[in-house]
Parts: structure tokens; C-alpha cells; sequence
């Protein structure tokens, strides 16, 4: 039986998200195996083929795909689960982003990334009946084609600031995400209106993407001194390491400003070391 086979009849009959089996079946495609026969899938064969894949997050992610698939055959059980990797972004300043949000067409759901921490298709997701007061019930998602509206990565209640909040609850209907339009135009718009000539002069040409705004509420939080299980419930991970660790990003600037100062500069140490100097003669002396 070749993989293509195999694959299709796991997939469809596990029970799994609609965004999980588009990417399974994305990534079989990606390591060369679709159409090769069962029999010849093997862990050195998966192994050598990600080894060429030079991001961590995706490499990972191959071998769980190959893990989850192959399973009930006993096959590739024993690829590595790498530890994740937090992508790092060079994002603009608040003030930059807030200039593009405003000039996008997709205004409201890139607010919802930045000032809500929500994920691209959560933010499309949402309508004014999800709202109680302002907190944000995210229980849905689209998927990144806009064919399926279904349950989102994580789960959770969150508080949007006021003035977003009434943004969301004056929606009208003709401002619902549809059924059908994918998510991705969404992403593409983003970048393609940060590689316009005046963001790019203000920016020395950093571009964005939704996700990175994400990134950007997270750390945002952080450097505010917000308690860190106050940020983990806002970004709704299970575990406050992932929240420190992938979606908080730490300049090169702040490791420098981290370290700790002398007391004295050096004009004075050595005036001090001449001091102890000539002291310790003295003693010799008597």
C-alpha cells in the first residue's frame, strides 16, 4: 500500500482538527513519501530527509507528523521530539505597528492579534456575541484556507482593553469573516503593505505578519512587569514556560542594560589600588 493511501484512510478516520489533517497531509507531501510505498518508510530514511530542514519549529513538527501517522505500524516511534524553538522577530515599535494596523484593511483583526494576543484565524473568528462585558470567549478558529470554522489551538476566556472591546461589539454583520475566504490574505495584505516605501524608510525595512503581533503582546507584557500567570491566561498556554520562553523575546539592548554595574568607575579603582599600595609600604616600613 503506498503512503498516499495509508495516510488518507488514518487521517479521515482519526479524530483530528481540520487544520491538523491539512497539515499532515502537507507534510508527507514535503518529505517525498506520498507516493512511495509503506514498506519503505523507515526513521534513518525520515531522518536524513529533515536533516536538510534548517528551521527547528519545522523540523519538529515532520517528525511528529511521522510519528502520528506511522504509529500503529510501529514505524518511526523512535524520532527525536524536539524541544520547540521560539521564532525571533525584529519588531517595529509599537508606534510603527499601530501606523500599518490603521492603514490595512484588515484593521480589526490585526487589533485583535496585537491587543488581544489572538492567533490569525481566532481573531477572524470572532463576532460581538462572544463578548461578556470585555472579556472574549476565543472558542473558535478558521482555517488558514477559510473552509472550516472550527475549535481554536487553545481554548479560553481573555480581557481585551475597553475601547477594543466596543470596537468588536459594533460590528456588523457585513464585517463577519466568510466562510470560504482564506485567512492568509489576511497575512499576505500585512506584508505586502510593510514593504511599502514609507513603512520600509521608518522601519529600515522590517516587515510584519499577524503572528508576530501575537509575539509582540506577549513581550509587551513581560517588559510592563505584568505576572507572568496573568500573561500565560491572556495568550491561553497551559504551561507559563512556553509563555516566557517561545512568545517573549529579549533584546540585545536588555541583556546589556541586564548587567550589573560596579559601584566605581575605574578612575577611582585605580586611585584606590594607588592608595592600598602606598598603605601597605608604610606598614613594611615600620
Amino acid at each position: 500500500m503506498k503512503v498516499s493511501e495509508y495516510a488518507t484512510e488514518v487521517i479521515n478516520t482519526r479524530p483530528y482538527k481540520y487544520q491538523t489533517r491539512q497539515t499532515y497531509f502537507s507534510d508527507l507531501k514535503r518529505l517525498g513519501i506520498w507516493d512511495l510505498d509503506v514498506s519503505e518508510v523507515n526513521s534513518a530514511m525520515i531522518r536524513d530527509i529533515v536533516e536538510k530542514v534548517t528551521t527547528q519549529s519545522t523540523r519538529k513538527r515532520l517528525f511528529i507528523t511521522a510519528r502520528s501517522i506511522f504509529k500503529d505500524l510501529g514505524i518511526c516511534q523512535d524520532l527525536p521530539n524536539l524541544e520547540a524553538e521560539g521564532k525571533v522577530y525584529d519588531i517595529p515599535t509599537q508606534e510603527q505597528l499601530e501606523w500599518l494596523i490603521e492603514r490595512s484593511k484588515y484593521r480589526l483583526q490585526l487589533l485583535l492579534c496585537m491587543f488581544g494576543g489572538l492567533r490569525l484565524g481566532e481573531a477572524c473568528a470572532v463576532t460581538p456575541d462572544k463578548l461578556s462585558g470585555d472579556y472574549l470567549d476565543v472558542n473558535q478558529a478558521y482555517s488558514q484556507d477559510g473552509l472550516h470554522l472550527g475549535s481554536p489551538k487553545t481554548y479560553g476566556k481573555i480581557l481585551l482593553p475597553h475601547w477594543l472591546a466596543a470596537e468588536v461589539k459594533c460590528m456588523e454583520p457585513h464585517q463577519y469573516w466568510e466562510m470560504g475566504r482564506p485567512t492568509k490574505l489576511v497575512s499576505h495584505s500585512t506584508y505586502k503593505l510593510s514593504r511599502g516605501a514609507k513603512f520600509k524608510e521608518m522601519t529600515g525595512g522590517k516587515t510584519v505578519n499577524p503572528h508576530m503581533l501575537r509575539h509582540w503582546y506577549a513581550t509587551d507584557m513581560i517588559r510592563r512587569g505584568v505576572n507572568p500567570e496573568v500573561v500565560r491566561r491572556q495568550m491561553r498556554h497551559k504551561n507559563v514556560s512556553v509563555t516566557l520562553k517561545i512568545y517573549t523575546q529579549v533584546r540585545s539592548e536588555e541583556i546589556e542594560a541586564s548587567l550589573p554595574n560596579r559601584l566605581r568607575n575605574q578612575t577611582e579603582i585605580a586611585a584606590s589600588q594607588k592608595t592600598n599600595v602606598i598603605e601597605f609600604k608604610k606598614k613594611a616600613l615600620r
